[in-house]
C-alpha cells in the first residue's frame, strides 16, 4: 500500500483514521472491530469497507498518516555536519518520543500474541522509514571514503542508539518521563559529538 501524504487523505479517510486510532488505543486491535470504528466515525460499515479493505490495513494507513509528519527540516545554508545530524536528530527524537507514538507502540507490544502483523507493519511503516531518512541524512553529510560513511545503515543505527534509544525505550516501559526539550537536546548534542570525533576526515565540525 503506498505511503499517505497528508494532502492525499480526504476528509472521510482523516475521519476513519482519527476513529481507528481511538477505538484501538481504548479497546485494542484484536478486541476492535469495524463496526466500532464506523459508529466512531459516524459512517455506514459499507461506507467504512468503500474506503478500505480491511482492519489491518487500516492500521496500515493509521500508520503511514503518522509518517508523513515526519519531515526534517532543511539544511540552512552553510550548515554544518554537526549541525544538520544534531537537527534532524532532534527532529525525529520529538516525533518517536510524543505521546501519540508512544501509545500505538504500546499496543501493538500489548496486541503481538493476537496480531503480529502489527509488529511487522510497524516496523516497515514507520521504523524503517524513519531510520532511511537518518541514512540519507549520513549518506549526504558523512564522506563515503571515511571510516563511518562507508556504511551509513550501520552507523544510522549507532548514532540512533546513543542518541535516542535510551530515552526511547525509557518512556516506552514508563521507566522514565517524556525527556524535556532541554534534556533532550543536551542527549543529541553529546551523541553528535561522540559520533563525529570518530569520523575520519570530517571538516567543518
Amino acid at each position: 500500500m503506498p505511503e499517505s501524504a497528508d494532502s492525499d487523505v480526504t476528509p472521510r479517510m482523516l475521519a476513519l483514521i482519527e476513529a481507528a486510532e481511538s477505538i484501538f488505543l481504548s479497546k485494542g486491535f484484536h478486541a476492535a472491530t469495524m463496526n466500532d470504528v464506523a459508529r466512531a466515525a459516524g459512517m455506514s460499515k459499507k461506507t467504512v469497507y468503500t474506503l478500505i479493505e480491511s482492519k489491518a490495513e487500516l492500521f496500515a494507513e493509521l500508520l503511514s498518516h503518522y509518517q508523513s509528519k515526519l519531515s526534517f527540516p532543511a539544511p540552512e545554508h552553510g550548515a554544518t555536519v554537526k549541525e544538520i545530524l544534531t537537527t534532524n536528530l532532534i527532529c525525529l527524537a520529538r516525533f518517536l518520543l510524543s505521546p501519540s507514538q508512544i501509545a500505538i507502540l504500546r499496543l501493538i507490544m500489548a496486541e503481538y500474541t493476537h496480531s503480529p502483523e502489527l509488529g511487522r507493519l510497524f516496523v516497515r511503516n514507520h521504523v524503517t522509514k524513519a531510520k532511511m531518512k537518518l541514512e540519507d541524512c549520513l549518506m549526504g553529510t558523512i564522506p563515503k571514503d571515511s571510516r563511518f560513511g562507508s556504511n551509513p545503515k550501520e552507523m544510522s543505527a549507532m548514532l540512533f542508539g546513543m542518541a535516542i534509544g535510551e530515552f526511547h525505550l525509557g518512556v516506552l516501559i514508563g521507566f522514565r518521563a517524556i525527556p524535556t526539550k532541554a534534556t533532550l537536546e543536551k542527549r543529541v548534542r553529546e551523541a553528535v559529538d561522540i559520533f563525529l570525533a570518530g569520523c575520519d576526515g570530517i571538516c567543518g565540525k
